[in-house]
């Protein structure tokens, strides 16, 4: 019974030409318009800072609570208060000497006030004698005795050489009046310069910001132009970005404006976003960079959040519009110019260009048409005719 089976077995025939059918993904070609986002990273800088620098020298009395490294303060408010005596002294001894000069200045004006009274009635004394002196004058000779004539003369002379006497002394007093205004006005500035003494011993905040470096404490003997701490403005945080020259030939091609941004700031597994508008790129361009670095300001809402100057925050952007482009998965592109489609069960090589990247996607515009099924499915040796099938 064995030996029958054996005898009546079929014999397997083995086709060693049979060809093998690979089973594949595919993708349909769609063909449209994309704008795909550009990934950067970038730096957050204050927009603006001041160095906060003692004005005035002395021992510093008090400071405020907020006076600490990350402290927030308002426009407006005491942030520290140097000791004034010194400066208060000072004032008080400028006012004096001001007020000493004004009096001396009232004095004056009296002085002139009363000398041009009297000097109207000098003048009237003047007038009735050369008025006497001309109606004796006009009498025949004989009437009037040479000596009576003398009188008048003398009389005459003496009322005109004190209306003279008083003129000059009118001068001078204006002349001193004129020199006293001077002192005035000098020993005013001289006040001035100790009432802004005097203020600035007390420090404000000259906007909204947070307080950074700070190089002051209560007790601290400070010198004028001392550096006591850094205030960078709370409401204009903005994100340094470096663009490549390929990178910002692509955002800004076609259009002068600047795209908006979108920034990501991760701290932890918490995610902060925040939007910003690119306002100016830098000055000079140093081209040993490649590229250029670009100015964006935060958003209104990055002041009220804990993201502070330092932070490195990731961006992400608009790449140009690439028009009639076929968005793969960049596992389908081969040397950069070559993917395959299946077509009637066989894979057919089209050939393609790279017109742009989208993360894990290429841009590729060629020999494709709407609908070709692009192989997605990578294997040794696929090429032009290989036997394929598109899985469902």
């Amino acid at each position: 019974m064995a030996g029958l089976l054996r005898a009546t077995k079929q014999q397997a025939v083995i086709n060693p030409d049979e060809e093998r059918v690979w089973s594949v993904e595919t993708t349909s070609v769609r063909i449209g318009n994309e704008q795909p986002n550009v990934h950067l990273f970038g730096e957050i800088i204050a927009g603006r800072q001041a160095n906060l620098r003692s004005l005035s020298a002395g021992v510093v009395v008090s400071v405020s609570s907020n006076f600490i490294d990350g402290g927030k303060v308002v426009k407006g408010e005491k942030l520290i208060t140097i000791d004034p005596f010194i400066a208060a002294r000072k004032l008080l001894e400028r006012e004096a000497l001001l007020s000493e000069a004004r009096a001396r200045y009232e004095e004056f004006l009296v002085t002139r006030s009363s000398d041009l009274a009297l000097l109207a009635e000098e003048q009237r004394q003047l007038d009735i004698a050369q008025s006497d002196l001309s109606r004796y004058e006009e009498l025949e000779s004989g009437v009037v005795s040479k000596q009576k004539m003398d009188e008048k003369r003398l009389a005459a002379s003496q009322a005109k050489g004190v209306v003279l006497a008083r003129q000059q002394r009118a001068s001078v007093l204006n002349t001193k009046i004129e020199q006293q205004q001077a002192v005035i006005d000098r020993y005013d500035a001289s006040r001035e310069r100790a009432v802004e003494d005097f203020e600035n011993t007390q420090m404000y905040a000259p906007f909204d910001g947070y307080l950074t470096d700070i190089k002051a404490a209560q007790g601290m003997q400070l010198k004028s132009g001392d550096f006591v701490a850094r205030l960078i403005d709370a409401d204009r945080l903005e994100v340094r970005i470096f663009l490549s020259n390929s990178q910002f030939g692509r955002m800004f091609a076609g259009s002068p404006s600047f795209p908006p941004l979108e920034i990501k700031w991760n701290v932890g597994e918490t995610e902060f976003l925040f939007d910003a508008t690119i306002e100016r790129m830098e000055s000079q361009i140093d081209s040993s960079l490649g590229g250029v670095h670009v100015y964006a300001r935060l958003g209104s809402e990055a002041s009220k959040s804990f993201l502070r100057p330092g932070a490195i925050v990731n961006v992400l952007a608009q790449d140009r519009v690439y028009e009639k482009v076929v968005r793969l998965p960049e596992e389908v592109l081969y040397d950069e110019d070559t993917v395959y489609v299946v077509i009637k069960g066989r894979l057919r090589k089209r050939h393609v260009s790279l017109a742009g990247r989208d993360e894990n996607y290429v841009l590729l515009r060629g020999a494709l048409v709407e609908g070709d099924l692009v192989v997605l499915t990578r294997f040794d040796g696929i090429g032009e005719g290989v036997a394929a099938r598109s899985l469902p």
